[in-house]
């Protein structure tokens, strides 16, 4: 194992241990800050808000096991006729499946994450124009750290695109720096709550 690797997996246990203490109230009250963070974002950020506008497809995910809940936002983006994209894991590959309906259409899938059911079918990964993105850590130039399987990384070096990036994390989860490897690719913005 080299020593980035070891750091990152020292990094994923502090963070999940972290995690653990959070209570339902203290997760519902970040996935709000999450929601008012992103809709402050837009207003400044006329880069991000102009690729909003023009966007159709956002890939979201299900928070679980104390991770950023996102589900405000997710509501507010259907809200307005965007179409929001759950991740499903094929082996070691990521699609992901518009959903309209979360509490219907995820199912417990690989690593019981909460993910669309095979029945849903993918959405060509060009057509997603804004990816929010989970993670153990971020670091202020949008280097993450995540779950250690390398799912989105894979998934973003695969696209012809060049989809806006955004990382989301609560305010312990944001460091000065992460260890990096050549493989990771930053988030274009970071919104910490």
């Amino acid at each position: 194992m080299s020593n980035i690797e070891f750091d990152k997996n020292r990094i994923r246990k502090q963070i999940r241990e972290q995690r653990k203490l959070l209570s339902p109230d203290e997760l519902k009250a970040a996935d709000k800050r999450l929601f008012d963070e992103f809709k402050n974002a837009l207003m400044k950020d006329k880069d991000m808000k102009r690729i909003f506008d023009k966007s159709k497809y956002i890939a979201v995910y299900k928070g679980v096991r104390g991770e950023l809940p996102c589900d405000m936002l997710c509501e507010y983006l259907r809200s307005l006729g965007k179409h929001t994209c759950y991740p499903r894991t094929i082996g070691n590959d990521m699609v992901f499946c518009d959903i309209n309906d979360p509490s219907t259409q995820l199912v417990k899938g690989q690593f019981g994450l909460l993910e669309p059911d095979e029945n849903i079918a993918s959405v060509d990964n060009k057509d997603i124009s804004i990816m929010i993105m989970p993670g153990i850590a971020y670091d202020e130039e949008g280097y993450r750290v995540g779950q250690g399987g390398g799912y989105y990384d894979r998934f973003i070096a695969d696209l012809t695109n060049e989809p806006l990036l955004v990382g989301v994390c609560m305010s312990f989860q944001l460091m000065s720096l992460v260890p990096i490897e050549s493989t990771d690719i930053p988030a274009d913005v970071v919104l910490c709550v």
